[in-house]
């Protein structure tokens, strides 16, 4: 009863929640299985709402197993190879490369740019400067070493400090990012532009690859599945099946073109390791699968 003395409707005797729990029962459907519910009607609940929920709950109660607990054993064809090649063509459209080129260049591309930013950090924590405070500790250190009198050591030392003082070496540092900053953009681009190359080459090659990878997916797949493990097996042999390709065709000619190219510019960025993670070719199967659900 509310404040002003009038009765609350009663609280629904099947809310949402109970829905849902119904039907991932029957489906035996956990949360990485793919599976989306909605139930939709009208606002409210009532006995129509309720009578609608039980003849629901009839009609998926005949696909049960005998016992109450039992989950749901429908057995379905596999999807085949028709059906896999159609859903992989999608990757095939211009506008859909785009969007996964724009993935990869905003998350691959940066993961190998950015280092060159930290490197030109001219703040008082950034690279720059940090390593030019380091060797004014490490003269202050040989100072040290050199056992010469208290008085001569601190003129050393204070002579030292007056010389490599904080703003000397800021304005050190900023002279450093002013003359590096050209050739780390030039880096930049480069690196850039071999990322976005490489890829584009490869999805350009996708669908002639495509039959092929759809062939394998279905020669790998069961003939019969669960109807509940279908949306969750096809997701993981598609994705793996395009990192796979992805990796195939890029990781090897990039790694290749990085290594002379980080060489060459050992003075701008001091790292001679190229070697890439393939993990991040996950990343970019699960931005393919997601367009490849909203399309098909």
């Amino acid at each position: 009863m509310d404040p002003r003395g009038k009765s609350l409707p009663p609280a629904p005797l099947v809310t949402d929640e109970d829905i849902r729990e119904e039907l991932r029962r029957l489906f035996d459907a956990g949360p990485d299985s793919g599976l989306v519910i909605r139930v939709y009607g009208e606002s409210g609940e009532g006995p129509a709402a309720a009578d609608a929920f039980r003849e629901m709950f009839a009609s998926l109660r005949m696909y049960e197993g005998k016992q109450q607990d039992q989950p749901l054993e429908i057995l379905v064809d596999a999807p085949s190879k028709a059906h896999i090649a159609r859903a992989l063509s999608v990757l095939g459209h211009e506008q859909h490369q785009k969007r996964i080129l724009d993935h990869i260049l905003t998350t691959f591309g940066r993961r190998l740019i950015d280092p060159l930013a930290e490197i030109l950090d001219t703040t008082p924590t950034g690279s720059v400067t940090a390593r030019l405070t380091m060797l004014r500790d490490i003269f202050l250190a040989h100072i040290a070493e050199l056992r010469m009198t208290p008085e001569s050591q601190q003129i050393l030392t204070s002579d030292l400090r007056r010389l490599l003082s904080d703003d000397y070496l800021a304005m050190v540092a900023e002279n450093e990012e002013r003359v590096q900053r050209p050739r780390v953009a030039k880096l930049a681009q480069q690196i850039l532009r071999l990322v976005g190359s490489t890829f584009h080459r490869a999805l350009k090659r996708w669908p002639s690859h495509a039959e092929q990878i759809a062939s394998s997916i279905a020669r790998r797949s069961p003939k019969k599945v669960r109807l509940s493990e279908v949306p969750k097996l096809i997701r993981g042999q598609i994705t793996d099946g395009i990192e796979e390709f992805l990796w195939i065709e890029t990781s090897a000619d990039i790694e290749g073109a990085l290594r002379p190219m980080l060489a060459e510019h050992q003075d701008v960025m001091p790292v001679t390791q190229a070697t890439l993670d393939r993990s991040t070719y996950r990343e970019f199967a699960d931005a393919c699968w997601a367009i490849i659900a909203e399309h098909c």
